[in-house]
């Protein structure tokens, strides 16, 4: 199989859209302002659950666009507005009269147009969203299904979270949406407050760097994000850069690959409830046209949280109230761990199940092994890589150090078999 060189880039975090959504806000405002009240739950109901799939923490949840589908979409709290990626998913009436924005670089290159659909259609399981207007690329070139090993159309963002009390429950993978009227707290649950700013969740939370003193940031709340953590040190001289570090890609959005470094800090506080050594993200470019300079210091966002440390809780949104609650999950107490061979994959063929080596990182037994990015993976222990979805080879290759992987791989029609010993890089 025949992969192009320009998909076959590293990927830490798995998907990150507010890159292209910062380039839009205002729109998104106004999309927000027409939608809110279309979406209701079906049979006058005032609670209704749904399950979904966690790829690389993700939510993806099916949904029907204009009773088509089902189709994969991403719930995601960092986007502003719901996005459709694929232009063949809706009708030409719904394209009719619609806004062309054009999308811009930071370097002032125009990178794509999109348009501003109208009369939707969305349902999913006893949600009706009726004459909804969504984002829709004009060319399908964002390689999600590459990097997260499922087939993704489109995210659902704002929308879902302005219009319901959200309940997600990571281990037993449901949601349940709630009218705000109905809603009452529930017993264990920690109660933290959050800022609600341009539709999109933020929260202040502690972070201990290792040297240096305690810092409070503000952090925008990102299930669409699934790094624990993404911290600007440019837009904050308390937050330095850890001296163990990886160059690495950090996230990626339809302006190209975000550049950065990924370290670990030592302590980090969400409301009530402590980590240990997180794993942060330091991009080289934030990509967001932000000038903390001409902004008070409340104002200026620092970074994100992202769903690898949200999944650790079970998490309600509120955002009527301005809080969430949470209760640690069965993950809680789980490290945060990287990558241990120093390779990471992407997904591609038809089933997603063809992997291809898109990023070595230096210094680690894959580097060492002479492991080459465009490698074929075909076995992993014995079992061919078919079997397995893209989340379990990652997980594979974040096994305990000193375990061992045989790995056979495709190379110019050859196949090569490598022994690897896992080794801590972080």
């Amino acid at each position: 199989m025949f992969i192009p060189t320009k998909h076959l880039k590293a990927t830490h975090m798995k998907y990150l859209t507010m890159l292209f959504l910062a380039a839009v806000t205002g729109v998104c405002n106004n999309l927000n302002a027409q939608s809110l009240l279309g979406f209701q739950l079906e049979n006058n109901a005032s609670q209704v659950y749904l399950s979904f799939k966690n790829e690389s923490h993700l939510m993806i949840v099916p949904i029907k666009i204009n009773d088509s589908g089902p189709l994969n979409f991403i719930l995601d709290t960092g986007s502003e507005s719901g996005m459709i990626f694929d232009k063949l998913i809706i009708g030409e009436n719904n394209l009719v009269d619609a806004r062309t924005i054009p999308v811009y670089a930071k370097d002032g290159i125009k990178i794509t147009d999109i348009w501003v659909a109208n009369n939707i259609d969305i349902n999913f399981s006893g949600v009706k969203g009726h004459d909804q207007s969504m984002l829709v690329l004009q060319e399908n070139f964002v390689d999600v299904e590459n990097v997260i090993g499922i087939k993704a159309h489109g995210i659902l963002g704002s929308e879902i979270f302005n219009r319901f009390v959200v309940e997600v429950n990571y281990p037993n993978r449901t949601i349940g949406l709630t009218k705000p009227e109905s809603f009452t707290p529930p017993k264990r649950y920690k109660k933290t407050p959050i800022i609600i700013e341009n539709s999109r969740p933020y929260i202040r939370m502690k972070v201990k760097q290792k040297g240096r003193k305690k810092v409070e940031l503000k952090l925008l709340i990102d299930t669409g994000a699934s790094s624990p953590l993404l911290l600007d040190p440019e837009a904050n001289d308390k937050i330095k850069v850890p001296k163990k570090t990886l160059d690495h890609v950090v996230g990626r959005s339809i302006a190209g690959v975000m550049n950065g470094k990924i370290g670990r800090v030592k302590k980090v506080k969400i409301g009530k409830f402590k980590f240990k050594k997180v794993l942060a993200s330091y991009p080289d470019d934030w990509g967001i046209a932000q000038n903390p300079d001409s902004l008070p210091d409340e104002d200026v966002r620092y970074g994100t949280v992202g769903s690898e440390l949200l999944s650790k809780f079970n998490i309600i949104f509120n955002y009527r109230e301005k809080c969430i609650y949470l209760k640690p999950n069965e993950n809680f107490k789980e490290p945060f761990r990287f990558n241990t061979i120093g390779l990471n994959v992407m997904a591609f063929g038809k089933d997603l199940n063809n992997y291809f080596v898109n990023d070595i990182i230096k210094d680690s037994p894959a580097d060492h092994a002479g492991l080459q990015v465009g490698d074929e993976v075909i076995a992993l222990n014995n079992n061919p890589a078919f079997f397995y979805e893209l989340s379990q080879i990652t997980n594979i290759l974040k096994s305990n150090k000193g375990n061992l992987l045989k790995l056979i791989i495709r190379r110019d029609g050859d196949l090569l078999q490598f022994n690897l010993k896992h080794k801590r890089l972080l």
